[in-house]
């Protein structure tokens, strides 16, 4: 049965019975994995990200200065590209998609593969369409952080 249909078939039961809904402790359970997969891009970025882009996303997390190359201020993504949230270009690199081989190396981690290797049981289709929701995400509240 599901969650929503269970709860209204418990307050008319409870309306039948004529006990006063506010009377009524209702227990949520918690997320499950692919639920949070649809919720948590905040949370990602706090996990991930933080460390080395700042709380804020200003690029001064505790890890930036121990990087060779600086860390960019990702509340101004927005301010650069004419005012328009460039999400195409930050979901790429957060995958490593946008490397190119010729300004050299990357710091930061590629995240797609590893949101893809997070759920190992689950069949190749499921785990890559929750990576894809987990960076649309990510980049979701990172547009979220940009500067006014």
């Amino acid at each position: 049965m599901k969650p929503l249909v269970f709860l209204f078939a418990c307050f008319a039961i409870l309306a039948l019975a004529d006990v006063p809904v506010e009377d009524v402790k209702v227990e949520t359970a918690p997320l499950s994995w692919k639920q949070a997969a649809l919720t948590d891009g905040g949370e990602l970025y706090d996990e991930l990200c933080a460390v080395c882009h700042g709380m804020q996303g200003k690029g001064d997390g505790p890890a930036a200065p121990a990087l060779k190359k600086g860390v960019p201020d990702l509340t101004t993504l927005a301010t650069q590209n004419l005012g328009v949230f460039p999400r195409e270009a930050v979901e790429k690199a957060i995958t490593g998609k946008s490397r190119i081989l010729s300004h050299g190396t990357v710091d930061m981690p590629i995240w797609g593969r590893t949101f893809e290797n997070a759920m190992p049981g689950e069949k190749l289709y499921v785990r890559e369409g929750l990576a894809r929701q987990r960076i649309y995400n990510l980049s979701a509240h990172l547009e979220s952080l940009q500067a006014e």
